[in-house]
């Protein structure tokens, strides 16, 4: 499925105002007062190149709009900036603005942390995978820097291995069989995070296998269903059977610096590190749907959304509702997707010139956003922090050798299952 088809066409005459490498908007708006002063919270370490490009997003928010100061701290990790978000809300100093999980909606509400806003999120604004689900009928967050999980690979090695260069491998056992091809020129087959985030990655190819991991039903988990003993098993066969992957737990962070370093061949990473991919790699890079088990593509659907907090004073509110919008609108999603690999979460955003240009130029990034009618909402639950780390605990053990695959899964599902049992009864999940 193409989804670029479905983008009217009358929208291609739209003006791009910030293009790959362009300055944001400058339209400045006079103050008529102090500006008021907004605090955002946002999901990432100080050092690095995803900290300097949002610092240049905010800045061009700050300078088109004199009466309002947007002033970010970058907060460490999802589960980082989540705890410190949950600890200034139980102090009574919430921050006016963050980016969080999409998935911790269920926390968030349970706290009475956040407002609705379905006077922001319109249908037909952003993508329909993108604002699922809706607790209680509700947009709770806007769709902000969302991906997904992809194949990454290296066309050079392909080509020297015999494998088609043009496509990835579309199966598990296709995803095999280039493997062992590649290993034979000693280049490592393929390699797959496992830590962080180790339940993002790992959940489509239980789903691709027969279950999910719980999807978005917020009480409910499938830890230790037959599909997640499979898609386990899976893995494990890649480094001890086939050999082709490392054997024990893979760096989120090293396992792209392998691939651009020419060690491996193909990874599973998220669509948010295609720009790091591209500009650091000095050979063709493919990227390619992640490989389905039999019948189903699938992929996992992850990322960020932009939250505004209760109890804020109104001045505040206000100004945090014209920051989102204009962090959410086409030319800033555009431009924010062009700038990290993060799918632009409007259709929109894609009609935009510069955005059609920048997807001549690199054909890769039309991948995460062709994949979204496959795209599986990510594992939510309420306590999410909590309830990740009993799986992402328990996928480790085994990849670490610790354990085998039914008790490691069979103890993750009890644990997650009794810290979720007091809201099982929970309104409006």
């Amino acid at each position: 499925m193409n989804i670029f088809r479905k983008i009217p066409m009358a929208l291609l005459g739209l003006s791009m105002v910030a293009g790959i490498g362009a300055t944001l908007p400058t339209v400045v708006y006079a103050a008529s007062k102090a500006p008021v002063d907004l605090t955002y919270y946002y999901p990432v370490g100080v050092a690095g190149p995803l900290a300097q490009i949002m610092t240049k997003l905010v800045d061009s928010f700050n300078r088109s709009h004199p009466g309002i100061h947007v002033s970010p701290i970058f907060s460490g990790s999802y589960p980082q900036t989540l705890a410190k978000v949950e600890t200034a809300i139980q102090g009574g100093n919430p921050p006016d603005v963050a980016v969080l999980n999409s998935t911790a909606q269920f926390d968030l509400i349970h706290l009475q942390a956040i407002e609705p806003l379905d006077s922001i999120v319109k249908a037909g604004d952003f993508f329909p995978a993108l604002t699922q689900p809706k607790p209680g009928g509700h947009y709770w967050g806007v769709p902000f820097q969302r991906s997904t999980n992809v194949l990454y690979y290296n066309k050079n090695a392909f080509k020297k291995a015999g494998i088609n260069p043009n496509q990835g491998p579309k199966t598990w056992a296709a995803l095999v069989a280039d493997g062992l091809k590649l290993k034979k020129i000693g280049m490592v087959g393929i390699e797959i995070p496992s830590d962080g985030t180790t339940y993002w990655t790992f959940e489509p190819f239980a789903t691709e296998a027969g279950h999910d991991l719980g999807g978005n039903i917020g009480t409910q988990v499938y830890f230790n269903s037959a599909a997640a003993q499979t898609a386990l098993q899976f893995w494990m066969n890649l480094s001890h059977k086939y050999q082709i992957m490392p054997k024990g737990i893979l760096q989120w962070n090293d396992v792209p610096t392998a691939f651009v370093d020419g060690k491996t061949a193909m990874i599973v990473h998220s669509s948010g590190s295609l720009e790091s991919i591209l500009t650091k790699a000095n050979f063709p890079v493919g990227v390619s749907f992640l490989p389905k088990d039999k019948s189903q593509f699938l992929t996992g659907l992850g990322g960020g959304d932009l939250y505004l907090f209760k109890g804020i004073p109104a001045a505040q509110r206000t100004a945090a509702l014209s920051f989102i919008r204009w962090m959410s609108a086409p030319a800033q999603a555009a431009w924010w997707s062009m700038q990290t690999g993060y799918i632009a979460t409007s259709p929109r955003a894609y009609a935009q010139p510069a955005m059609q240009q920048f997807l001549k130029r690199n054909p890769q990034a039309r991948i995460a956003v062709e994949q979204l009618p496959y795209a599986q909402p990510e594992l939510s639950t309420y306590q999410l922090n909590q309830v990740y780390d009993v799986i992402d605990s328990a996928l480790q053990s085994v990849i670490d050798g610790q354990t085998s695959i039914k008790l490691a899964l069979d103890q993750a599902q009890q644990q997650a299952t009794n810290i979720l049992a007091p809201y099982v009864n929970t309104k409006g999940n």
